[in-house]
């Protein structure tokens, strides 16, 4: 218990104002940290008799109409537990008038109720309200004999009250934090639930029409016309795209899932982008250069998923059969930082963002080109996910030519992930 030396004439001694503002910054740091209610009523009890060599200490809230005594640390007991109405006790009074009360003899004071308090050791308090406008409760303290307390006692314990009103509502918006992070984990679980049910149901009657198309060339055989041929081939060709784009969704709505550092397949950055050029097919007339300082510790998946986007997304809607492509990477601090550049058309201005959202493209497909738009839908949402940024830098088709997108991954993120591998 932290005991106030008074002087001669009967003010507070400096070196009491020293040490209890030092330990009311304590008291700060710990009310930042609460998470409920019953933690902070648990600091402020304590608290508030400890800053002002109080008897006793009370924490009330406001139930409506009622005064709820919900905590109490005092010598002996006060009222714990029980509620009273707001027009029959002193810390009624303090909340309908947002005011602080100092009462040196209860017994002298109209606003008192004798009868509760004859029970009680109490002859002297300060009741402060916590927050002054539309208070949200009070704290009491409470003395043996009968004192007048000092206006610094006084003026730490409103500052008490002033940050506990902080403290309760943040408590709530913690609380209702949890509430939308927990909704949103079941909307997520949903949704997932939801793309693997539909991505099941409608593969199933593609597999029918997949199959009988086949039927059909196999019964007409050698009967059947080249332009009718052409269409069940076409047919089958629209089938199949179907198929991976119900796969696509599928896996974006997977894409949720972190990567866990603790278990990471680290690779070397060069060996990691060449991987992932290898699984593109790269026309005869493309180069890509992959910069000398690569980072030499990378996780191979997702990132490989990132730069497989990336690549062959300049490579599919370049305007030329031949071009260059530019990995390149740096790094800060905290993040690795990529660049993948192209000499292709460029990307105007207006379309930065768009070419971001899910099944989203910017001109005609090439004939033999096939893309569902999902591409750079997937990069965002990987690097979102942990914790990662993208952007996009071009002047567009009638200025200066080639794109640039540049991405950060954190370094804390270099760990390995081994269900990624039904996202290749």
């Amino acid at each position: 218990m932290k005991t106030f030396i008074r002087s001669e004439t009967g003010a507070l001694h400096s070196q009491w104002y020293v040490d209890a503002m030092e330990h009311f910054v304590d008291v700060v740091q710990d009310l930042s940290y609460a998470r409920s209610l019953n933690e902070v009523m648990a600091i402020v009890r304590r608290a508030a008799r400890e800053l002002t060599g109080a008897d006793g200490a009370t924490f009330i809230l406001r139930d409506g109409d009622l005064c709820y005594y919900a905590e109490e640390n005092a010598i002996s007991p006060l009222w714990k537990g029980q509620r009273f109405p707001m027009a029959r006790c002193i810390s009624g009074w303090v909340m309908t008038h947002g005011q602080t009360a100092f009462i040196p003899d209860i017994y002298a004071d109209a606003r008192i109720p004798a009868e509760a308090y004859r029970p009680t050791f109490v002859k002297s308090l300060v009741m402060v309200p916590i927050r002054h406008d539309s208070p949200l409760g009070a704290i009491g303290n409470y003395w043996a004999s009968n004192r007048v307390p000092a206006p610094e006692e006084i003026k730490i314990l409103e500052s008490l009250a002033n940050v506990t009103a902080v403290a309760m509502e943040n408590v709530e918006l913690y609380h209702e934090l949890q509430k939308k992070i927990r909704a949103l984990e079941i909307s997520n679980e949903e949704l997932n639930r939801f793309a693997w049910i539909a991505s099941h149901d409608l593969k199933s009657p593609l597999r029918s029409i997949d199959h009988l198309s086949e039927w059909i060339e196999e019964d007409a055989g050698i009967q059947m016309n080249p332009d009718s041929r052409q269409h069940v081939l076409t047919l089958r060709q629209r089938v199949r795209r179907m198929e991976r784009l119900l796969d696509d969704i599928l896996s974006y709505a997977q894409l949720e899932r972190k990567l866990d550092p603790a278990n990471a397949e680290i690779v070397d950055g060069r060996e990691l982008v060449e991987n992932a050029v290898a699984l593109l097919d790269v026309p005869a007339g493309f180069t890509v250069d992959i910069g000398a300082h690569m980072p030499d510790r990378l996780p191979r998946m997702p990132l490989k998923l990132v730069f497989t986007n990336l690549i062959g997304n300049a490579i599919k809607h370049h305007n030329r059969d031949h071009g260059r492509i530019w990995v390149e990477a740096a790094e800060n601090e905290s993040h690795y930082v990529f660049a993948v550049r192209d000499d292709g058309p460029g990307i105007a201005p207006e379309h930065h963002e768009k070419i971001f959202e899910m099944f989203q493209t910017l001109g005609p497909k090439k004939p033999d080109q096939e893309s569902n738009g999902m591409g750079l839908a997937f990069v965002r949402k990987i690097l979102d996910v942990n914790g990662g940024t993208i952007q996009v830098e071009s002047a567009g088709p009638n200025a200066a030519p080639g794109t640039v997108f540049h991405f950060t991954w954190p370094k804390s993120m270099t760990g390995q992930i081994n269900d990624w591998s039904d996202l290749k």
